[in-house]
């Protein structure tokens, strides 16, 4: 401390003229100063926040743990994309040979019989009709009493026609041409007749038999020589054979052939159907054909693209590791992943304990902060385990999200490392390379760089624009710098671009509609709460301002002070700004009580003991806190309005009990009893404002505040605060406490600053007569 902060430190001490030597002024400072407790390791164990961190961060190490472990087990390749690395077989294992496999089943199904259902419409067609003939001729002697259409159905002559009346017997056909004809029809269903392209389709069939099925009855299998084109030459040939066979011979054997081939069709269809069915049970006859991949065998090279084939055996491969592994290679492996989270947990708890006092005291903001990351990290490893074609955008969104949910909650410098320790505890989980790291890293900066502020809602859409630009121009710098020009590198890199894009737009939109749920989560008010809490036209102010106007142009005054006071110091002035606009909302309750909204001679605590105005004074404090609950203000402008006044003496109204004690003899009261309840401010913001309401009220009251005299009452009033003990659990130091009152005088002399008294009518004759008087003597003195 320099020797003028001492001096200022004890000026009001000098005035009252208790001089003392600097050797003393510092030994003051030394016992109003808060001494920081020495405390060993146990002593510090007993801390419940000590206590609450360290179960956190365990907590958080294991569940990391299992996360990772999890993970690096899952096969995160994925069709289209280049291989980060080689792929080389580290277990034996043996995998169906898909092609091999194929090529044998479409052998054997190639072997499978065709299937063929007969006409029999077709069939019943022609018995009938020939069974019928005789009978239908029995009468006709002669061909002109045949009917023409069967004359040119069967070709009749006159011997043709005398040839088949031999088999009539009592007008029917007798059972030698019955045998005859059913003979035929069943040499008929043996030879199988089908249409050209049919016949083509079974000479090329390498099967060497074909199935006949006729209905209700098993099929028969035939050699497929025997199968009969209708269009050939072997149709006429085939028939004039069945004939002969069946004992059509001779005059009777031409009306039989001429009706059966004046109308050719088809006697078998092929049956699809059962044909296929035959074909997938000769298929399935066939068993797998296993191809044995060595160990160090290469799967897929560095920067080739991965397609169906190549992904079948990656997961084969990571399959047979994984069960071929030892519980104790397992479980080291497993180890492993615990001890880097362990590393991490750490590391960040390092920093949380020496750099964010926020996180530090607050156990429920530690479990906030926590829980964002194992979330983050849990997403992306479900999203790349499921879906690992989107693997980039599981990599980089979640870091990007962490970062400005973080800087949101707390500041730009803590939202950089624990996004950071989440992109390498993401990294490693998904067995990323380094390149995805810097990807994450990248687009996490973007994204907290323009969000020092919040103040404006499209300002989270632009920070999530701007981490999707830079992620993107990062995936194709990394992209070239990873693979270099190789096949299907331009589609990798566009994809890659593409989802770090579409995740860092996403983020934008997604923590706008999260704000609210974050500001409850972390317990957090952001500048865009606060811009809508200081708009005069919210209810609360509008009712202050209605029902305690003097109390409301006092809060306004307050909170300009302690902007410009905040800024000065580095405070957060806007926070602190609106937090002054409230800190006498409890004053609408009894207005009246309050000397800034009396009128003028006139005081209701004329007619009160001490005694009951200390309550209505101090009440105003409680009442205010029950208003900031009852219309949802954030909970950190609430300390405002608890620890503005903090355990500060009600001045007046003791020394008024006192005097009021000696003159009826009673018992003197005590100054505790007449102090506020508090507490202390407990921040460099809430400091601030205790000194700036104080000193805004003192300076109503002086007559003629000039500059020395504001100057002298600033001083005063802090030095006053100081030495009552208010700033010991506000973490303020001397030097900012100079820098406050230099700020608050400053603001104090601009608004009181001394006018230029306009004259009056009568000054302005006098002005005006005595300057025509000596205007005059100087012209006489001239022309003399």
């Amino acid at each position: 401390m320099t020797e003028k902060q001492e001096g200022r430190a004890f000026h009001a001490e000098e005035a009252a003229g208790a001089a003392t030597s600097g050797k003393a002024r510092r030994e003051q400072i030394k016992r109003v100063t808060p001494k920081k407790k020495k405390s060993g390791w146990r002593e510090l164990l007993r801390k419940p926040v000590v206590v609450h961190g360290v179960m956190i961060a365990i907590v958080f190490a294991v569940f990391a743990a299992l996360v990772i472990s999890w993970a690096r087990e899952q096969s995160l390749y994925a069709i289209g994309r280049l291989a980060d690395e080689a792929v080389v077989v580290r277990a034996e294992f043996e995998v169906a040979d898909t092609v091999a496999t194929e090529s044998r089943r479409e052998a054997e199904m190639a072997q499978a019989p065709r299937v063929y259902f007969e006409d029999g419409a077709y069939f019943d067609e022609i018995e009938n009709s020939l069974l019928n003939l005789p009978t239908a001729l029995a009468d006709a002697d002669t061909l002109e009493k045949v009917a023409p259409e069967i004359r040119q159905a069967f070709g009749l002559t006159q011997s043709r026609l005398d040839a088949i009346r031999d088999y009539v017997i009592a007008g029917e056909a007798d059972n030698i041409w019955k045998t005859h004809v059913s003979r035929l029809i069943g040499l008929l269903r043996d030879v199988p007749i089908v249409d050209r392209e049919t016949y083509q389709t079974e000479t090329l069939a390498q099967s060497r038999i074909v199935k006949l099925r006729r209905e209700s009855e098993d099929p028969r299998e035939r050699l497929k020589i025997i199968v009969i084109n209708i269009e050939s030459d072997d149709y006429n040939v085939a028939i004039e054979r069945a004939l002969y066979d069946a004992g059509l011979t001779g005059l009777i054997a031409q009306p039989v052939l001429q009706r059966i081939t004046s109308t050719p069709r088809p006697t078998y269809l092929l049956d699809q159907a059962e044909t296929d069915r035959l074909r997938s049970e000769r298929a399935e006859t066939v068993a797998p054909v296993k191809a044995s991949y060595p160990v160090g065998r290469l799967l897929v090279a560095h920067g080739e693209v991965i397609d169906d084939d190549a992904l079948v055996l990656i997961r084969a491969e990571n399959t047979a590791f994984t069960a071929g592994r030892s519980q104790v290679n397992l479980w080291l492996s497993r180890l492993g992943g615990l001890g880097l989270s362990v590393l991490v947990t750490v590391a960040c708890s390092l920093y949380v304990i020496r750099f964010a006092p926020r996180l530090r005291r607050n156990a429920a903001r530690m479990i906030a902060a926590s829980s964002l990351t194992l979330v983050c990290l849990l997403g992306s490893a479900i999203l790349a385990a499921f879906k690992p074609e989107f693997i980039i955008f599981a990599a980089t969104a979640p870091v990007v999200f962490a970062a400005v949910i973080l800087v949101i909650a707390y500041d730009q410098r803590t939202a950089i490392v624990l996004s950071a320790m989440t992109a390498a505890l993401i990294s490693v989980a998904l067995d990323l390379r380094t390149s995805a790291l810097i990807i994450a890293l990248v687009g996490a900066v973007a994204a907290i760089a323009p969000l020092h502020e919040v103040r404006k809602r499209d300002a989270l859409v632009r920070a999530g624009a701007l981490s999707a630009a830079a992620m993107a121009s990062a995936a194709l710098v990394v992209g070239l710098l990873d693979y270099g020009l190789v096949e299907g590198v331009w589609a990798h890199i566009v994809k890659d671009a593409g989802g770090t894009a579409l995740g860092g737009m996403l983020v934008g939109v997604v923590t706008l509609a999260l704000l609210p749920t974050i500001e409850r989560t972390f317990d957090i008010t952001t500048d865009l709460t606060l811009i809508e809490l200081r708009d005069p036209q919210q209810p609360l102010l509008r009712e202050l301002q209605r029902r305690a106007p003097g109390t409301y142009q006092h809060s306004f005054n307050v909170a300009l002070l302690a902007e410009n006071a905040a800024a000065a110091i580095g405070a957060d002035s806007l926070h602190l700004y609106v937090g002054a606009l409230y800190h006498d909302i409890g004053k609408m309750n009894k207005p009246d009580y309050f000397v800034e909204n009396q009128p003028s001679g006139f005081s209701r605590h004329d007619k009160l003991s001490p005694a009951m105005s200390l309550l209505v004074i101090v009440g105003h404090v409680k009442d205010g806190v029950e208003l900031a609950k009852e219309h949802a203000l954030p909970r950190s402008l609430r300390h405002y309005i608890e620890s503005h006044h903090g355990t500060t003496l009600v001045e007046f109204f003791y020394h008024v009990a006192r005097q009021k004690a000696d003159e009826e003899q009673t018992e003197e009261p005590r100054e505790i009893e007449y102090r506020y309840p508090g507490p202390k401010p407990r921040t460099k913001e809430a400091a601030t404002l205790m000194l700036c309401d104080v000193v805004e009220s003192a300076t109503r009251t002086m007559p003629d505040p000039t500059p020395a005299k504001i100057e002298a009452l600033v001083h005063e009033l802090a030095m006053k605060r100081l030495m009552d003990g208010q700033f010991n659990e506000s973490a303020l130091t001397l030097r900012e406490l100079q820098q406050i009152e230099t700020s608050v005088i400053k603001t104090l002399v601009s608004i009181h600053h001394v006018r230029v008294p306009y004259p009056t009518d009568e000054e302005k004759a006098q002005l005006a007569s005595s300057t025509a008087g000596r205007e005059k003597a100087q012209a006489s003195s001239a022309a003399s």
